[in-house]
C-alpha cells in the first residue's frame, strides 16, 4: 500500500497546525568552496606547497604556449595533466582560478616555462602568431621597472586581437560552467594578463584591443565567473567582471587605515577606480568575485596586527578570497587568519526553517518556509543545491527533496527569505529526522556546509530535530528542535 506524509505540530489550543525548526548557529571553522584562501598552483607539478588554513582554490597562470599549441589545435587534456590533476591528487576538493598569460617577466625564474620545448623560454605565447601568414612583430626587453626579462607580442595588431578572441571563444567552450573553476581572470594581455606594460609603455595594450576582450569575455561566458584586475576603462566599462587586487590592503581603499605603502591617489586603487573612473562597476560584486592578495611582508603582517581593519576592508568590497599571496602562506597565525577566512565570501546558517499545511493528500504538497542568514561579506556564485532530507533512525536517507531556492541570492549581511511546496508520497509511518543540506551542482563535488549545528560531517547537512509521519487520516505530531 502507497502511503502519503503528513507533517503536523501541536503547538497549543487552536494554533495553526506547523513544523518549525530554529537550529543554533555555529562558530566553528570551516572549509567552503570557492572562498576563503588560494594557494599558488601554477608550480605545484614542480613542488607542491603548504597548506595551514584549509585553502581549497588554486591560482593557475596558463601560459598561451602551452595551451594552442598550433593555431587552433588546443592541449587541453595535456594541460589539465600537468597542472590541474597533480593538485586535485591530493586535494580532490581544490577549485582554481585560471588566468590566461602571454607575457610572464621571468617565466624561466619563475619555473612559469617549465613545460615549455623549442627555444625561446621567456616567450609565453605560440611562436605561430611570428610566422606567416600572421606576422605578428614581438620586442625582447630585459627589465620593466625591475621585472623581465621576457618577450612581448604587439598586443595592437589586428592579427593579434583575431587570435585573441579566438582564445578567450575556445576558454569558454572548454570551461564555462565547469565547477572546478571558481574564476576566470581574463588576463592574456600585458604583464602577468594584468593589462598594462609599466615600465615599458611603449609596449602598451592600447585601448582598441581592451575593448576587443572585454567584449569577448563578456560573450563567450555565460556562467563562469570573470575577474579584472584594475577598476579602469575600459577594461571594465560597461562590464560586470569582478577584481583582483594584487596589492592589498595598500591599493585598496582609501588612506585610512594606517596601512603600509597606501597610495589612493590614482587608478591603481581599487576605491579611487570605483569612485573616479567607472562608478558603475562598485557593483560588480554581486554578479562576479572580489579578491586580492599581499605580496610585501608588510601587507601579509597586516593580517594579524591589524586584523579588525582587515575584515572591515574585506566586508566593505565584498572579497570572497585571499592569495596567492599572503599571511596564509606562514604556519602559525590559526587565530587572526580565522576571522579573515570566516569574513570572506559567503557565511550561511539557517534561521528558522517551517513546513505546514498538514493533512495533505496522497500526491498533493506541503508548503515550506526558509530563513536562510548570509553573515558573511559576498553572496554564493556558483549553483548549489538546497535539499531536504528525511533519515530514519538508521540515518539512512528515505525521502530527498530539492527546495527550489537560488542560493546566489541570499546577499551578505541579510537574511533571505525563501518559500515553496515539497511533494510527500510513498513513506512509510514512523520518525524521521529532517536534514537540510546544500550539494554542488555536479554530484561528488563537495558542498557548503552550514554554519548551524549539529551537522552530519560526512554529508555536510545540518540535523534539524525529527518528525513522526503517518498515514491519511490520522493526526500525527512533530517534535521540537533538539540538539543531538
Amino acid at each position: 500500500m502507497r502511503f502519503a506524509a503528513l507533517l503536523v505540530l501541536l503547538l497549543s489550543a487552536g494554533a495553526t497546525l506547523a513544523t518549525e525548526f530554529a537550529p543554533p548557529p555555529s562558530s566553528d571553522d570551516l572549509n567552503n568552496p570557492h572562498k576563503g584562501f588560494m594557494l599558488w598552483g601554477s608550480t605545484w607539478s614542480q613542488g607542491g606547497g603548504d597548506n595551514y588554513y584549509g585553502a581549497s582554490i588554486y591560482h593557475v597562470y596558463v601560459p598561451w604556449r602551452e595551451l594552442e599549441t598550433a593555431d587552433q589545435v588546443f592541449d587541453w587534456t595535456g594541460f589539465e595533466q600537468r597542472h590541474l590533476q597533480p593538485i586535485l591528487a591530493v586535494d580532490p576538493a581544490a577549485t582554481f582560478v585560471l588566468r590566461p598569460v602571454a607575457d610572464y617577466p621571468d617565466s624561466v625564474g619563475t619555473g612559469l616555462s617549465f613545460y615549455y620545448s623549442g627555444g625561446q623560454p621567456e616567450r609565453d605565447y605560440p611562436l605561430f602568431l611570428e610566422q606567416p601568414p600572421l606576422n605578428i612583430s614581438a620586442v625582447d626587453y630585459t627589465s620593466c621597472d625591475g621585472d623581465g626579462p621576457g618577450r612581448t607580442p604587439d598586443w595592437n595588431a589586428p592579427a593579434f586581437a583575431n587570435q585573441a578572441v579566438q582564445l578567450v571563444q575556445a576558454l569558454a567552450q572548454r570551461y564555462d560552467g565547469d565547477p572546478r573553476i571558481t574564476a576566470v581572470q581574463v588576463g592574456l594581455i600585458g604583464l602577468w594578463g594584468e593589462w598594462h606594460q609599466s615600465g615599458c609603455e611603449a609596449n602598451q595594450p592600447g585601448n582598441a584591443i581592451k575593448t576587443v576582450l572585454r567584449d569577448a569575455y563578456t560573450a563567450a561566458f555565460s556562467t563562469t565567473r570573470l575577474q579584472t584586475r584594475y577598476a579602469r576603462s575600459p577594461d571594465v566599462a560597461g562590464a560586470s567582471f569582478g577584481f583582483h587586487e594584487d596589492y592589498f590592503p595598500s591599493f585598496t581603499a582609501n588612506c585610512i587605515y594606517g596601512f603600509p605603502a597606501c597610495d589612493a591617489s590614482g587608478d591603481w586603487n581599487l576605491e579611487y577606480g570605483l569612485s573616479n573612473v567607472v562608478p558603475a562597476a562598485r557593483q560588480n560584486w554581486r554578479v562576479n568575485p572580489v579578491s586580492g592578495e599581499s605580496p610585501l611582508a608588510s601587507q601579509q603582517n597586516t593580517w594579524s596586527s591589524d586584523t579588525d581593519d582587515v575584515i572591515t576592508v574585506l566586508r566593505d568590497y565584498h572579497f570572497s578570497f585571499l592569495g596567492p599571496a599572503g599571511k596564509h602562506e606562514q604556519a602559525g597565525f590559526a587565530t587572526p587568519l580565522a576571522r579573515i577566512k570566516r569574513a570572506l565570501g559567503y557565511d550561511l546558517s539557517i534561521v528558522r526553517f517551517a513546513l505546514g499545511d498538514p493533512l495533505i493528500a496522497q500526491g498533493s504538497s506541503l508548503p515550506w518556509r526558509l530563513e536562510l542568514a548570509n553573515r558573511g561579506s559576498a553572496p554564493v556564485y556558483h549553483a548549489a543545491q538546497l535539499k531536504m532530507e528525511l533519515l530514519d533512525g538508521g540515518d539512512v536517507v528515505r525521502s530527498t527533496s530539492v527546495l527550489s531556492a537560488d542560493l546566489r541570492q541570499a546577499e551578505p549581511a541579510t537574511t533571505t527569505i525563501y518559500r515553496g511546496r515539497l511533494f510527500f508520497g510513498g513513506l512509510p509511518a514512523g520518525i524521521y529526522t529532517v536534514r537540510i543540506a546544500i550539494a554542488d551542482a555536479l554530484p561528488g563535488r563537495p558542498g557548503i556546509i552550514l554554519q548551524n549545528t549539529p551537522r552530519y560531517p560526512a554529508a555536510a547537512g545540518v540535523r534539524l530535530g525529527q518528525v513522526t509521519l503517518g498515514v491519511i487520516g490520522e493526526r500525527i505530531f512533530a517534535d521540537d528542535f533538539a540538539v543531538y
